[in-house]
């Protein structure tokens, strides 16, 4: 008999199925996920040259992120929590000059380039007299805060604080009961802008409140689907608001402080309130079908 015929065949039991890790609690995956986004933040503050624009932005929306997270935890988070939270909130609106600059650029690009009229002619300079003022205004705030460094030395510092607060203790019931509250808070800004059309400051919280919702949606679809909001996050209500809000923001440029001359802020003056007319009508969610 050959060697292949009295060869033995070894057959090896196949491995057992690794048992499941538990999740880690839901109030540890929080923390994890606002950990990140400062830690985001504070590289994108970093980013060179014309890419600071656009860090700037995605920084003050990775802050804005962690924020929604600590609301989500806020009783059990407790006034550390809440100290952080209005720490980071002044952090963001600090860079809320640099934010402006850029967005009135692209506030001015998404105007009809290709319509006819004395604005249409226009918009080049004006884009040009933005862009200046933009990186003047960045310039400026460098040579105060060179490289953003003290911005990113404090979000380095606020990370640390928050890696510090007791996140365990933040429970699912807890998490659900804030939702309830952002709810109950976009629901009572819907209803105050809807009464007063024209009052800037109250269409203002109104996508405070959406965007707030929003973010808490989206970071439980990752930790805890079943968490989420059920009817009271709309894309399409996002995407007015935030037409609005650019609409608006070309009209506080339209002021003495604006970089405009006073004949091109006429125009534009009354191309943004023509454009807040036609979108700021009463808003109310859709409840998908």
């Amino acid at each position: 008999m050959s060697a292949r015929a009295t060869r033995s065949v070894i057959r090896h039991p196949a491995p057992a199925a690794k048992p499941a890790l538990p999740k880690e609690p839901l109030g540890l995956r929080l923390k994890a996920a606002a950990a990140s986004e400062l830690r985001q933040a504070q590289a994108l503050l970093a980013e060179p040259g014309d890419g600071r624009h656009k860090g700037v932005h995605l920084a003050r929306k990775g802050i804005r992120r962690a924020r929604a997270a600590l609301a989500l935890g806020r009783k059990a988070l407790g006034r550390e929590g809440r100290r952080l939270d209005q720490d980071l909130g002044r952090l963001c609106r600090g860079l809320s000059p640099l934010r402006d600059a850029q967005a009135l650029i692209e506030g001015l690009q998404r105007l009809p380039a290709n319509a006819t009229g004395p604005l249409s002619a226009a918009l080049t300079e004006m884009i040009a007299l933005a862009n200046r003022r933009r990186d003047e205004r960045l310039d400026g705030t460098l040579a105060r805060d060179p490289d953003l460094q003290h911005r990113r030395d404090r979000i380095r510092a606020m990370a640390v604080r928050l890696e510090a607060l007791d996140w365990a203790s933040v429970k699912r019931s807890a998490v659900a009961k804030s939702i309830a509250r952002s709810e109950k808070r976009l629901s009572k800004a819907r209803r105050r802008a809807n009464r007063s059309p024209a009052d800037d400051a109250r269409w203002h919280a109104l996508r405070c409140r959406l965007r707030r919702l929003r973010q808490q949606d989206h970071l439980l679809g990752a930790l805890a689907p079943e968490l989420c909001p059920v009817a009271s996050v709309t894309a399409d209500e996002a995407t007015v608001l935030g037409e609005a809000q650019d609409d608006a923001l070309l009209l506080r440029h339209c002021g003495s402080h604006s970089p405009f001359p006073p004949p091109l802020r006429k125009l534009l003056r009354a191309e943004a309130r023509a454009r807040l007319g036609r979108v700021r009508t009463p808003t109310a969610p859709r409840v998908p079908g």
